[in-house]
């Protein structure tokens, strides 16, 4: 195993801000950039130094400096994209969602496996400290039994359909899927896994759409626990991603957008909130890499695998067929 891992990145407009937090954490190195923007590329390439830049994917999947592709190209590639990936070896950190449907993360979590390489889902929001904290608050005791979540992803896509109105698709992305995923993952990482979902959803805000753009997801936990989860991609609200706990112990409610986060606990007074710093923070992309990278070295088990990053967006999938159909869903969880 090399001292130092080489990283390609593929999609340089959301792969410039990995580029940016990892280009200088030991350990690991940029080796090549792709994206079909010729003059991003060749940009990037002198701005940090990178040996290897290319308009094809396929040929960064193949250099034989790259250890880890990271995918962070629109959602309706991330198949194609990992599995080049695997068929050069190579490791991969894919972008969130894993993919657009349940069948096409199966495919890639099949092709991972046969390669024999590492998965990472990049669900950046397991990767703010202060939602890190309160995981281990639902770890040590301090909150208790959980018994109770919310979580929310709000997020104005009207004026950001991306490049040729991708994300206006159906084909191509459910707003669901692809943004209230982040959700999704969130309870899934505080709560444990789903056994049933019910969903409501609706449509008022953005007309071009031909999918609902509000979403108001139940959850029942396999540990008894049960949770809501909003996705809101028209709304009249700032972005952010909310994250409320409740337990036996104590209570939690915190955002990544504020600079604090409020806790109340029974053994100090159940009837009064405190705050606690929760500075914003930009993501934790290099943390994430961090991860991949010692899960690599290490031969250890990822957290936010394949498997995990499939279970949301099989969450997601059960969600809008509850919504469609008027019953609950149970998720799929065997990948």
């Amino acid at each position: 195993m090399p001292d130092t891992l080489g990283v390609g990145i593929i999609g340089l407009h959301m792969g410039a801000g990995q580029l940016r937090q990892i280009a200088n954490v030991p350990g690991l190195k940029i080796t090549a950039v792709c994206d079909l923007e010729e003059d991003l590329v060749r940009s990037l390439q002198d701005e940090f130094d990178i040996p290897f830049g290319t308009t094809e994917y396929e040929d960064l999947c193949a250099h034989d400096d790259v250890d880890i592709v990271s995918v962070a190209a629109p959602d309706y590639v991330h198949l194609e994209m990992a599995e080049a990936a695997f068929d050069g070896g190579k490791h991969v950190m894919m972008e969130k969602p894993l993919a657009r449907t349940v069948d096409e993360c199966q495919r890639m979590i099949d092709a991972q496996r046969a390669a024999g390489v590492k998965l990472m889902t990049a669900h950046v929001a397991r990767f703010y400290s202060h939602f890190q904290q309160i995981k281990g608050w639902t770890q040590d005791g301090t909150l208790g039994e959980v018994y109770n979540l919310y979580t929310s992803y709000i997020h104005n896509y009207e004026n950001i359909p991306g490049w040729n109105e991708w994300r206006f698709d159906p084909e191509l992305r459910h707003q669901l899927i692809g943004g209230g995923c982040h959700g999704i993952d969130l309870a899934r990482w505080m709560g444990g896994e789903v056994d049933e979902v019910s969903c409501y959803s609706n449509h008022f805000n953005i007309p071009v759409l031909e999918t609902d753009d509000h979403f108001n997801i139940n959850l029942k936990f396999h540990s008894g626990a049960v949770g809501i989860v909003v996705g809101s991609f028209g709304c009249a609200h700032p972005y952010n991603i909310d994250l409320h706990v409740w337990g036996t112990n104590g209570t939690v409610i915190a955002t990544n957008t504020t600079d604090t986060a409020k806790i109340c606990l029974r053994q100090i007074d159940r009837h009064k909130w405190m705050d606690m710093p929760a500075g914003r923070e930009a993501k934790g992309l290099a943390a994430e890499f961090q991860v991949l990278a010692n899960a690599i070295r290490n031969d250890e088990e990822i957290e936010s695998d394949g498997v995990s990053g499939a279970r949301t967006v099989a969450i997601g999938w059960a969600a809008i067929e509850s919504s469609r159909e008027g019953k609950p869903v149970a998720p799929k969880i065997d990948f």
